[in-house]
């Protein structure tokens, strides 16, 4: 029960949604069962606490007590619960949408009702929608009403053909922004896991067909275009200060900034990892942006991979009054389950950084390692306690266990020869003669000229 799907769904939920959930599976016309509500109410009851009590065999006895424990009774009432929840997703996204609402009315209308009945249906979505946010999603919404609108007039006027050209527009613009937004992030993902690159095909034909045309006067169209732009040539900084102009101020709905902040602040780390020192404080300032407009905090929750990585930043910058002051008052917004295991491992950054080896040291023993990174990023943390400590032997064995590690993880990309990188020139901190000033500037040298190596700073004050 604890890796199951419904689980997962309600530990992702804010208190106010868990709210609005339990009102639901209390009204007879969604729900009538009463079990259900009970099994609820128990998961509820343990999920932001101690997971041992969620499994199917204390759920079963807080829901049918004096009962025998009857494994497919369990399956059956949990996929009733998970049934009622989908429910619930699909109710509350009608919702928090008139416009989509107002269109699947128009559909109905088009079908059943009479000319007037219909025509009153459109002038009230149309109304709607020019009061709605100009996302990806009012896009589509737009071509779906020209669309209702066309095979409406269809049916009854010979002039609907001269409807298409304006239904074609609409059509073009929404598609635009739905393909470049898909390919930004699936560049973004490319940038982390090795997957097969998106070199050929549509998008070049796209973003050339796009290169000064009008299109790019809309601003979200522009800034997915800008970010495609940006990371195929990083080198041109222009692409990446148009994105950021873009992000910046309130020229985008909240819902679409979000995502293009991720992907700016992807771009930045990549770029920063692939050398480009200069990116550290362009993600600090995004990093704050983003936790004080509360676009890296959606339904109220942070990222445990995003508080790790503003840690991180922070600490590379020498912030450490600002850091301990960020994980105090942020980490309340990490997911109950990941909270204490994130807390610690950023703790301990910190503590290493202030120059308190042994708390570090301690505060990594209590950290389990679910997440790849959480865990090379903690390797990378206990090489450096062991080199400080002068614990030399400990040491050369740790590099070789952690160089096999990494070899064997074939699906990460740039990270894979940064990480090399950094144990490659550790062993040679180790093999350098420290009263030979040739070697040692010569390795200093060396460190200097690669590209991939996240630790640089690091490596060079102990060169």
């Amino acid at each position: 029960m604890q890796s199951s799907t419904l689980l997962h769904l309600l530990e992702g939920m804010s208190v106010y949604r868990r709210n609005r959930l339990r009102k639901f599976l209390q009204s007879p016309y969604h729900n009538q069962r009463e079990d259900v509500v009970t099994l609820f109410e128990y998961i509820c009851l343990h999920l932001d606490g101690d997971w041992s009590f969620l499994s199917k065999e204390a759920a079963f006895r807080a829901v049918y007590p004096g009962r025998v424990f009857d494994e497919q009774q369990m399956r059956y009432l949990m996929s009733f619960l998970l049934k009622a929840i989908e429910q619930f997703l699909a109710a509350e996204q009608l919702d928090g949408h008139e416009v989509w609402a107002q269109r699947l009315l128009l559909n109905a209308y088009r079908e059943s009702a009479g000319p007037k009945s219909f025509q009153k249906a459109l002038r009230r979505a149309r109304q709607l929608q020019e009061k709605a946010e100009r996302s990806e999603l009012f896009y589509h919404e737009n071509f779906a009403i020209e669309r209702e609108e066309y095979l409406f007039r269809a049916g009854r006027k010979r002039d609907a053909p001269s409807q298409l050209p304006r239904l074609n527009a609409a059509l073009d613009e929404a598609f635009f922004i739905s393909r470049l937004k898909q390919s930004c992030l699936l560049s973004a993902h490319q940038a982390v896991f090795r997957e097969e690159e998106e070199g050929s095909g549509l998008l070049p034909l796209l973003l050339a067909f796009l290169e000064g045309s009008d299109h790019l006067e809309n601003p979200l169209l522009a800034a997915y275009y800008y970010y495609l732009k940006a990371v195929k040539a990083p080198e041109e900084v222009a692409w990446y200060q148009a994105l950021k102009e873009l992000i910046l101020p309130e020229a985008l709905p909240p819902g679409e900034r979000r995502p293009l902040f991720l992907l700016a602040i992807n771009y930045g780390i990549r770029q920063f990892n692939e050398g480009q020192e200069g990116y550290l404080q362009e993600l600090f300032e995004l990093y704050r942006t983003g936790l004080g407009e509360g676009l890296l905090l959606p339904e109220g929750r942070l990222s445990r991979f995003a508080f790790k990585n503003i840690t991180a930043i922070a600490l590379r910058l020498r912030q450490f009054e600002w850091t301990e002051h960020f994980i105090g008052a942020f980490q309340q917004y990490l997911p109950p389950r990941h909270r204490e295991n994130y807390v610690h491992f950023c703790l301990s950054k910190l503590r290493f950084e202030q120059g308190g080896l042994g708390q570090a040291m301690e505060r990594l023993r209590q950290v389990e390692y679910e997440d790849l990174f959480l865990n090379i990023d903690a390797k990378v943390m206990l090489m450096k306690i062991y080199y400080e400590l002068q614990e030399y032997d400990a040491l050369d064995s740790f590099l070789r266990s952690f160089e096999r590690f990494i070899r064997r993880h074939k699906e990460l990309t740039y990270h894979r020869e940064n990480y090399l990188n950094v144990i490659y020139f550790t062993r040679k901190l180790l093999e350098v003669n420290p009263f030979d000033k040739g070697a040692r500037a010569a390795l200093r040298h060396e460190v200097e000229g690669v590209a991939a190596l996240t630790e640089r700073r690091w490596l060079l004050e102990r060169v």
